[in-house]
C-alpha cells in the first residue's frame, strides 16, 4: 500500500476550490488510483470513467480547469503535477529494496551460530497482526511462518512478565485457531497495567521493546533514553505516537514520535 500527500491548503487551491463536489471526489480517486497502483499520475479513460459513474461531463470539468490532461497515446489523463507532489513508482520501488535489504541484514544478524542451540520462543510472525496504521515502513516484511522471530525482551522483570503475557495470549489464540492479532491491543493493555501500578520503569521498557518490534532492529542507547523521556513526560500519548510514527517510512521512528507526542500534548492541553 502507497500513500498520497494532500496538504491542508489544498481544498483552497484555485483550480480546485470551483469544482463541483462530483468531480472533487472524482479527482481524489485518481490521486488514490495512482498511488495504489503506481502509475505516475496516468489514469486510464475506463477508470477515469468507472470514477465518474460514466458521467464524462465530470472528467471534462476536470480537464477544462487543468487539473487532468489528456493523454491520447495512452487513451487516459495524466493528472496536472502529479509527480512534483507524490512519491513516483521509481521512488517506492526504491523504499521496498531498501527495506528488504534492512531486514535481511537483521536477520542475518540475528541468526544463530553453528555451535549455539536456536532458542524456539514460541513467537511466530503469522501471530503478530499488522495494525492498520502500520504501513509503508512494515508492509513489504516478508512474512515467515515456518521460522521463529526472535523478538528482544526487556530487562526490566515487570516488562518482561509484560512481554511474555503477549505472548501467551498470542500462543492461546493460535490454539484456538485465531492466527492473527492487533498486537498494539496488547501492548496498550499492559502498558495500562504497568502504568496503573506506577511501574514507570516497567513502562519505558514495554515501549522500548514494542518499538522495536515495530521496526524490527536493536535500538541505541540514545533512542531508549529518548523512549524514556517521552514515557515519562506523556504517559499513554507516547504509545498513540509510536502508533502513528509507525505509519511513516521512518529510520528514525523515536525522534519523530516525539515530536509527534509533543503536539499531542499540547493539542490536549489546549495550546
Amino acid at each position: 500500500m502507497a500513500w498520497i500527500k494532500i496538504d491542508d491548503s489544498f481544498p483552497d487551491h484555485p483550480k480546485v476550490v470551483g469544482l463541483s463536489d462530483k468531480a472533487f471526489r472524482v479527482h481524489i480517486s485518481g490521486l488514490c488510483y495512482c498511488g495504489k497502483y503506481l502509475t505516475d499520475g496516468k489514469v486510464p479513460m475506463k477508470i477515469a470513467a468507472r470514477f465518474a459513474e460514466e458521467d464524462m461531463a465530470i472528467i471534462a470539468e476536470l480537464d477544462e480547469i487543468g487539473l487532468w490532461i489528456p493523454d491520447m497515446a495512452n487513451n487516459g489523463f495524466i493528472i496536472h503535477d502529479y509527480l512534483t507532489h507524490q512519491t513516483s513508482k521509481d521512488q517506492v520501488e526504491a523504499k521496498r529494496v531498501n527495506l528488504r535489504e534492512r531486514q535481511k541484514r537483521y536477520r542475518d544478524k540475528q541468526t544463530p551460530s553453528n555451535d549455539i542451540e536456536p532458542i524456539d520462543d514460541g513467537w511466530d510472525n503469522a501471530l503478530i497482526t499488522e495494525p492498520e496504521y502500520r504501513i509503508q515502513n512494515t508492509e513489504y516484511i516478508i512474512q515467515n511462518t515456518e521460522i521463529n522471530k526472535q523478538l528482544p525482551i526487556p530487562r526490566v522483570a515487570s516488562a518482561k512478565k509484560a512481554v511474555e503475557d503477549i505472548g501467551n495470549k498470542l500462543a492461546e489464540a493460535r490454539a484456538n485457531g485465531i492466527n492473527a492479532w492487533n498486537l498494539s491491543k496488547l501492548v496498550e493493555e499492559q502498558w495500562d497495567t504497568l502504568h496503573n501500578a506506577n511501574d514507570i520503569g516497567g513502562c519505558i521498557a514495554l515501549t522500548a521493546w514494542y518499538v522495536s518490534e515495530l521496526q524490527t532492529r536493536q535500538l541505541s542507547s540514545a533512542e531508549i533514553g529518548r523512549i524514556g523521556q517521552m514515557t515519562k513526560r506523556f504517559g499513554r500519548i507516547a504509545l498513540l505516537a509510536i502508533d502513528e510514527a509507525a505509519s511513516k517510512d521512518l529510520t528514525d521512528l523515536v525522534s519523530y514520535a516525539y515530536r509527534v507526542a509533543q503536539n499531542m500534548y499540547k493539542e490536549r492541553q489546549g495550546k
